[in-house]
């Protein structure tokens, strides 16, 4: 079984990720992001490949955050319909960059 990373940085902010039993006591949901603590937790009793997308989710509510598109962040159809296009190229195509 695969497991996600720990730790990534986005756009300079270093983010922890946790896998989590519970992500919301009060609204339930598979993922989450806390911009005062820098931590992402994620659903840990999803398949693997959910997981990978819901991560991409967060990942872009920390990028459009970053980069001053609040109005963006805050819109889950747009963010969820672009991290689910995002996380099908990636996984579909392996490494797509080479160093």
């Amino acid at each position: 079984m695969r497991s996600l990373i720990k730790q990534i940085n986005i756009l300079g902010v270093s983010y922890t990720i946790e896998e989590v039993d519970t992500v919301n006591k009060t609204n339930p949901r598979r993922g989450e992001i806390n911009y005062l603590t820098n931590e992402i937790k994620i659903d840990k009793n999803m398949p693997a490949s959910l997981k990978e997308q819901v991560l991409m989710h967060e990942i872009l509510h920390a990028v459009f955050d970053l980069i001053g598109l609040d109005k963006l962040s805050e819109d889950e159809k747009k963010v969820q319909s672009i991290a689910t296009a995002l996380h099908h190229v990636f996984s579909y195509n392996g490494p797509i960059f080479s160093s």
